[in-house]
């Protein structure tokens, strides 16, 4: 094998995804593929005493202490980089294995220079529109997609998407354009994103290779339709909308105007009065975040 991509996964309490992961990656190898990866946060040992005992060479960093999904990431990418590889496909516990995936998000990384990424489409299944294929901006509500690769095209430039199977180029770390480690969870995807556009790096996503059935929807009931929302702990409120604020701070209005963060805030009120269980939590943990974020607190908040 050549060392041309390191994959690198995350694990936070999923030794059995990691696992069965890992498996399907040792038993489909890509030619190109040189290292494998698995940064995990408070892990048993299990899934490093499974790859022992199968043979798999992996590399496995274990933390001490919870490093959320943005150290994670941030490790991850420095490990690839210390393995030589120039690209990096990042991979969530929930992920799934397809060579022929990573083999077309290759070639399309290969057709212009100073390409930092390449996505896969998402699928959003049971909502609709069904497949997101990256987006050219920040918008408040995540059901607005906005992103479409043209017509007769492979891929298209996007500003940012989902880290998981995304494929990162190692040669930003060089530069210095790093992930924002101190969001802890939520939104290092998009702040990495903003990095890789504000130092002259391209993202494509790319058509022709499709990531399914990641993505946690619930149903609701609203006014006789039913609606499809993402089911997260009421934790999730307390970032959701700091690391926006956070992220701002940082890059300023030209990765996320201040108008985009406070419809976000307006909406996400709403949709917790009208649609979330638990509201007076998930409300204070919101306006929490929010006086967080205007403070400059960062790193791992009060929950979980």
């Amino acid at each position: 094998m050549t060392n041309l991509v390191a994959i690198a996964i995350s694990a936070f309490h999923s030794d059995a995804a990691v696992i069965d992961l890992l498996e399907a990656i040792f038993a489909d190898p890509h030619s190109e593929v040189g290292a494998v990866i698995v940064v995990d946060s408070l892990g048993s040992g299990s899934i490093a005493n499974t790859a022992d005992e199968r043979g798999w060479p992996i590399r496995y960093q274990n933390a001490k202490i919870n490093l959320g999904s943005a150290g994670n990431l941030a490790r991850r990418l420095e490990l690839a980089a210390a393995t030589g590889a120039e690209w990096c496909l990042c991979m969530n516990h929930d992920a799934n294995w397809a060579v022929d995936r990573l083999s077309v998000m290759l070639t399309v990384a290969r057709t212009r220079n100073r390409v930092g990424a390449v996505y896969p489409m998402l699928d959003h299944s049971p909502r609709e529109p069904r497949w997101e294929d990256g987006r050219k901006h920040f918008r408040p509500s995540a059901g607005q997609r906005f992103s479409t690769i043209p017509k007769g095209l492979p891929a298209g430039d996007v500003l940012w998407s989902s880290s998981n199977c995304a494929l990162y180029a190692i040669a930003p770390f060089g530069e210095g354009v790093t992930v924002m480690a101190d969001l802890w969870m939520g939104y290092e995807d998009l702040a990495y994103g903003i990095a890789l556009h504000q130092n002259g790096w391209q993202q494509l996503s790319c058509r022709s290779a499709m990531l399914s059935k990641v993505f946690d929807y619930g149903p609701r009931q609203f006014l006789g339709r039913t609606l499809h929302i993402p089911e997260k702990p009421a934790w999730y409120s307390y970032y959701n909308i700091r690391n926006l604020i956070l992220i701002h701070r940082r890059y300023g209005s030209k990765g996320i105007p201040r108008s985009s963060i406070w419809n976000k805030l307006a909406q996400s009120s709403l949709r917790i009065l009208l649609l979330e269980d638990n509201k007076f939590i998930r409300l204070r943990l919101l306006y929490e975040g929010a006086l967080a974020g205007l403070f400059g607190q960062s790193g791992k908040g009060p929950l979980p």
